[in-house]
C-alpha cells in the first residue's frame, strides 16, 4: 500500500514539474527565481521519494533510470554547479519516467495498488 502511494506521488511530482516547465526554455528557467525554486523543490521531493522506494520495487521497474535519479540528488545540493544535469532531468528524465510509470501501471498494477 505504501509503495503504491509513493509511486503515485512520484508520478504527481513529475507531472507538476512537466506542467511548470512546459513552455519555458533553459535560459528563461535559470533566470526565473520563482519557477526555478519551485521546480528544484519538486525535483528534490521526487528524488527523495524514488530513493525511499523499496529496492525490490525499483528492481521490478528496470526501465526507469534509478541511477540518474540518485545522481540528481548530488546535483540538487549545488544546482548552480550542475545546470545541464538539472535541465536534462527536467526535460528528459522526468517525462520519460512518467511514461515508464504509466507503462508499468498497466503491466504491474499491483505495485500501484492502495489496497492493503
Amino acid at each position: 500500500m505504501l509503495t503504491g502511494a509513493m509511486l503515485g506521488l512520484m508520478q504527481k511530482l513529475a507531472l507538476d514539474i512537466m506542467i511548470l516547465t512546459d513552455e519555458i526554455g533553459e535560459e528563461e528557467f535559470f533566470a526565473s527565481r520563482m519557477t526555478r525554486a519551485q521546480t528544484l523543490q519538486l525535483l528534490r521531493s521526487l528524488v527523495q521519494t524514488a530513493a525511499n522506494l523499496p529496492a525490490g520495487t525499483r528492481e521490478r521497474m528496470p526501465q526507469i533510470d534509478w541511477a540518474a535519479w540518485a545522481a540528481l540528488q548530488i546535483a540538487l545540493a549545488r544546482p548552480s554547479q550542475h545546470p545541464l544535469q538539472i535541465w536534462v532531468a527536467i526535460k528528459e528524465l522526468t517525462p520519460l519516467t512518467v511514461q515508464q510509470l504509466n507503462g508499468y501501471k498497466k503491466v504491474q498494477p499491483q505495485l500501484f495498488s492502495m489496497v492493503p
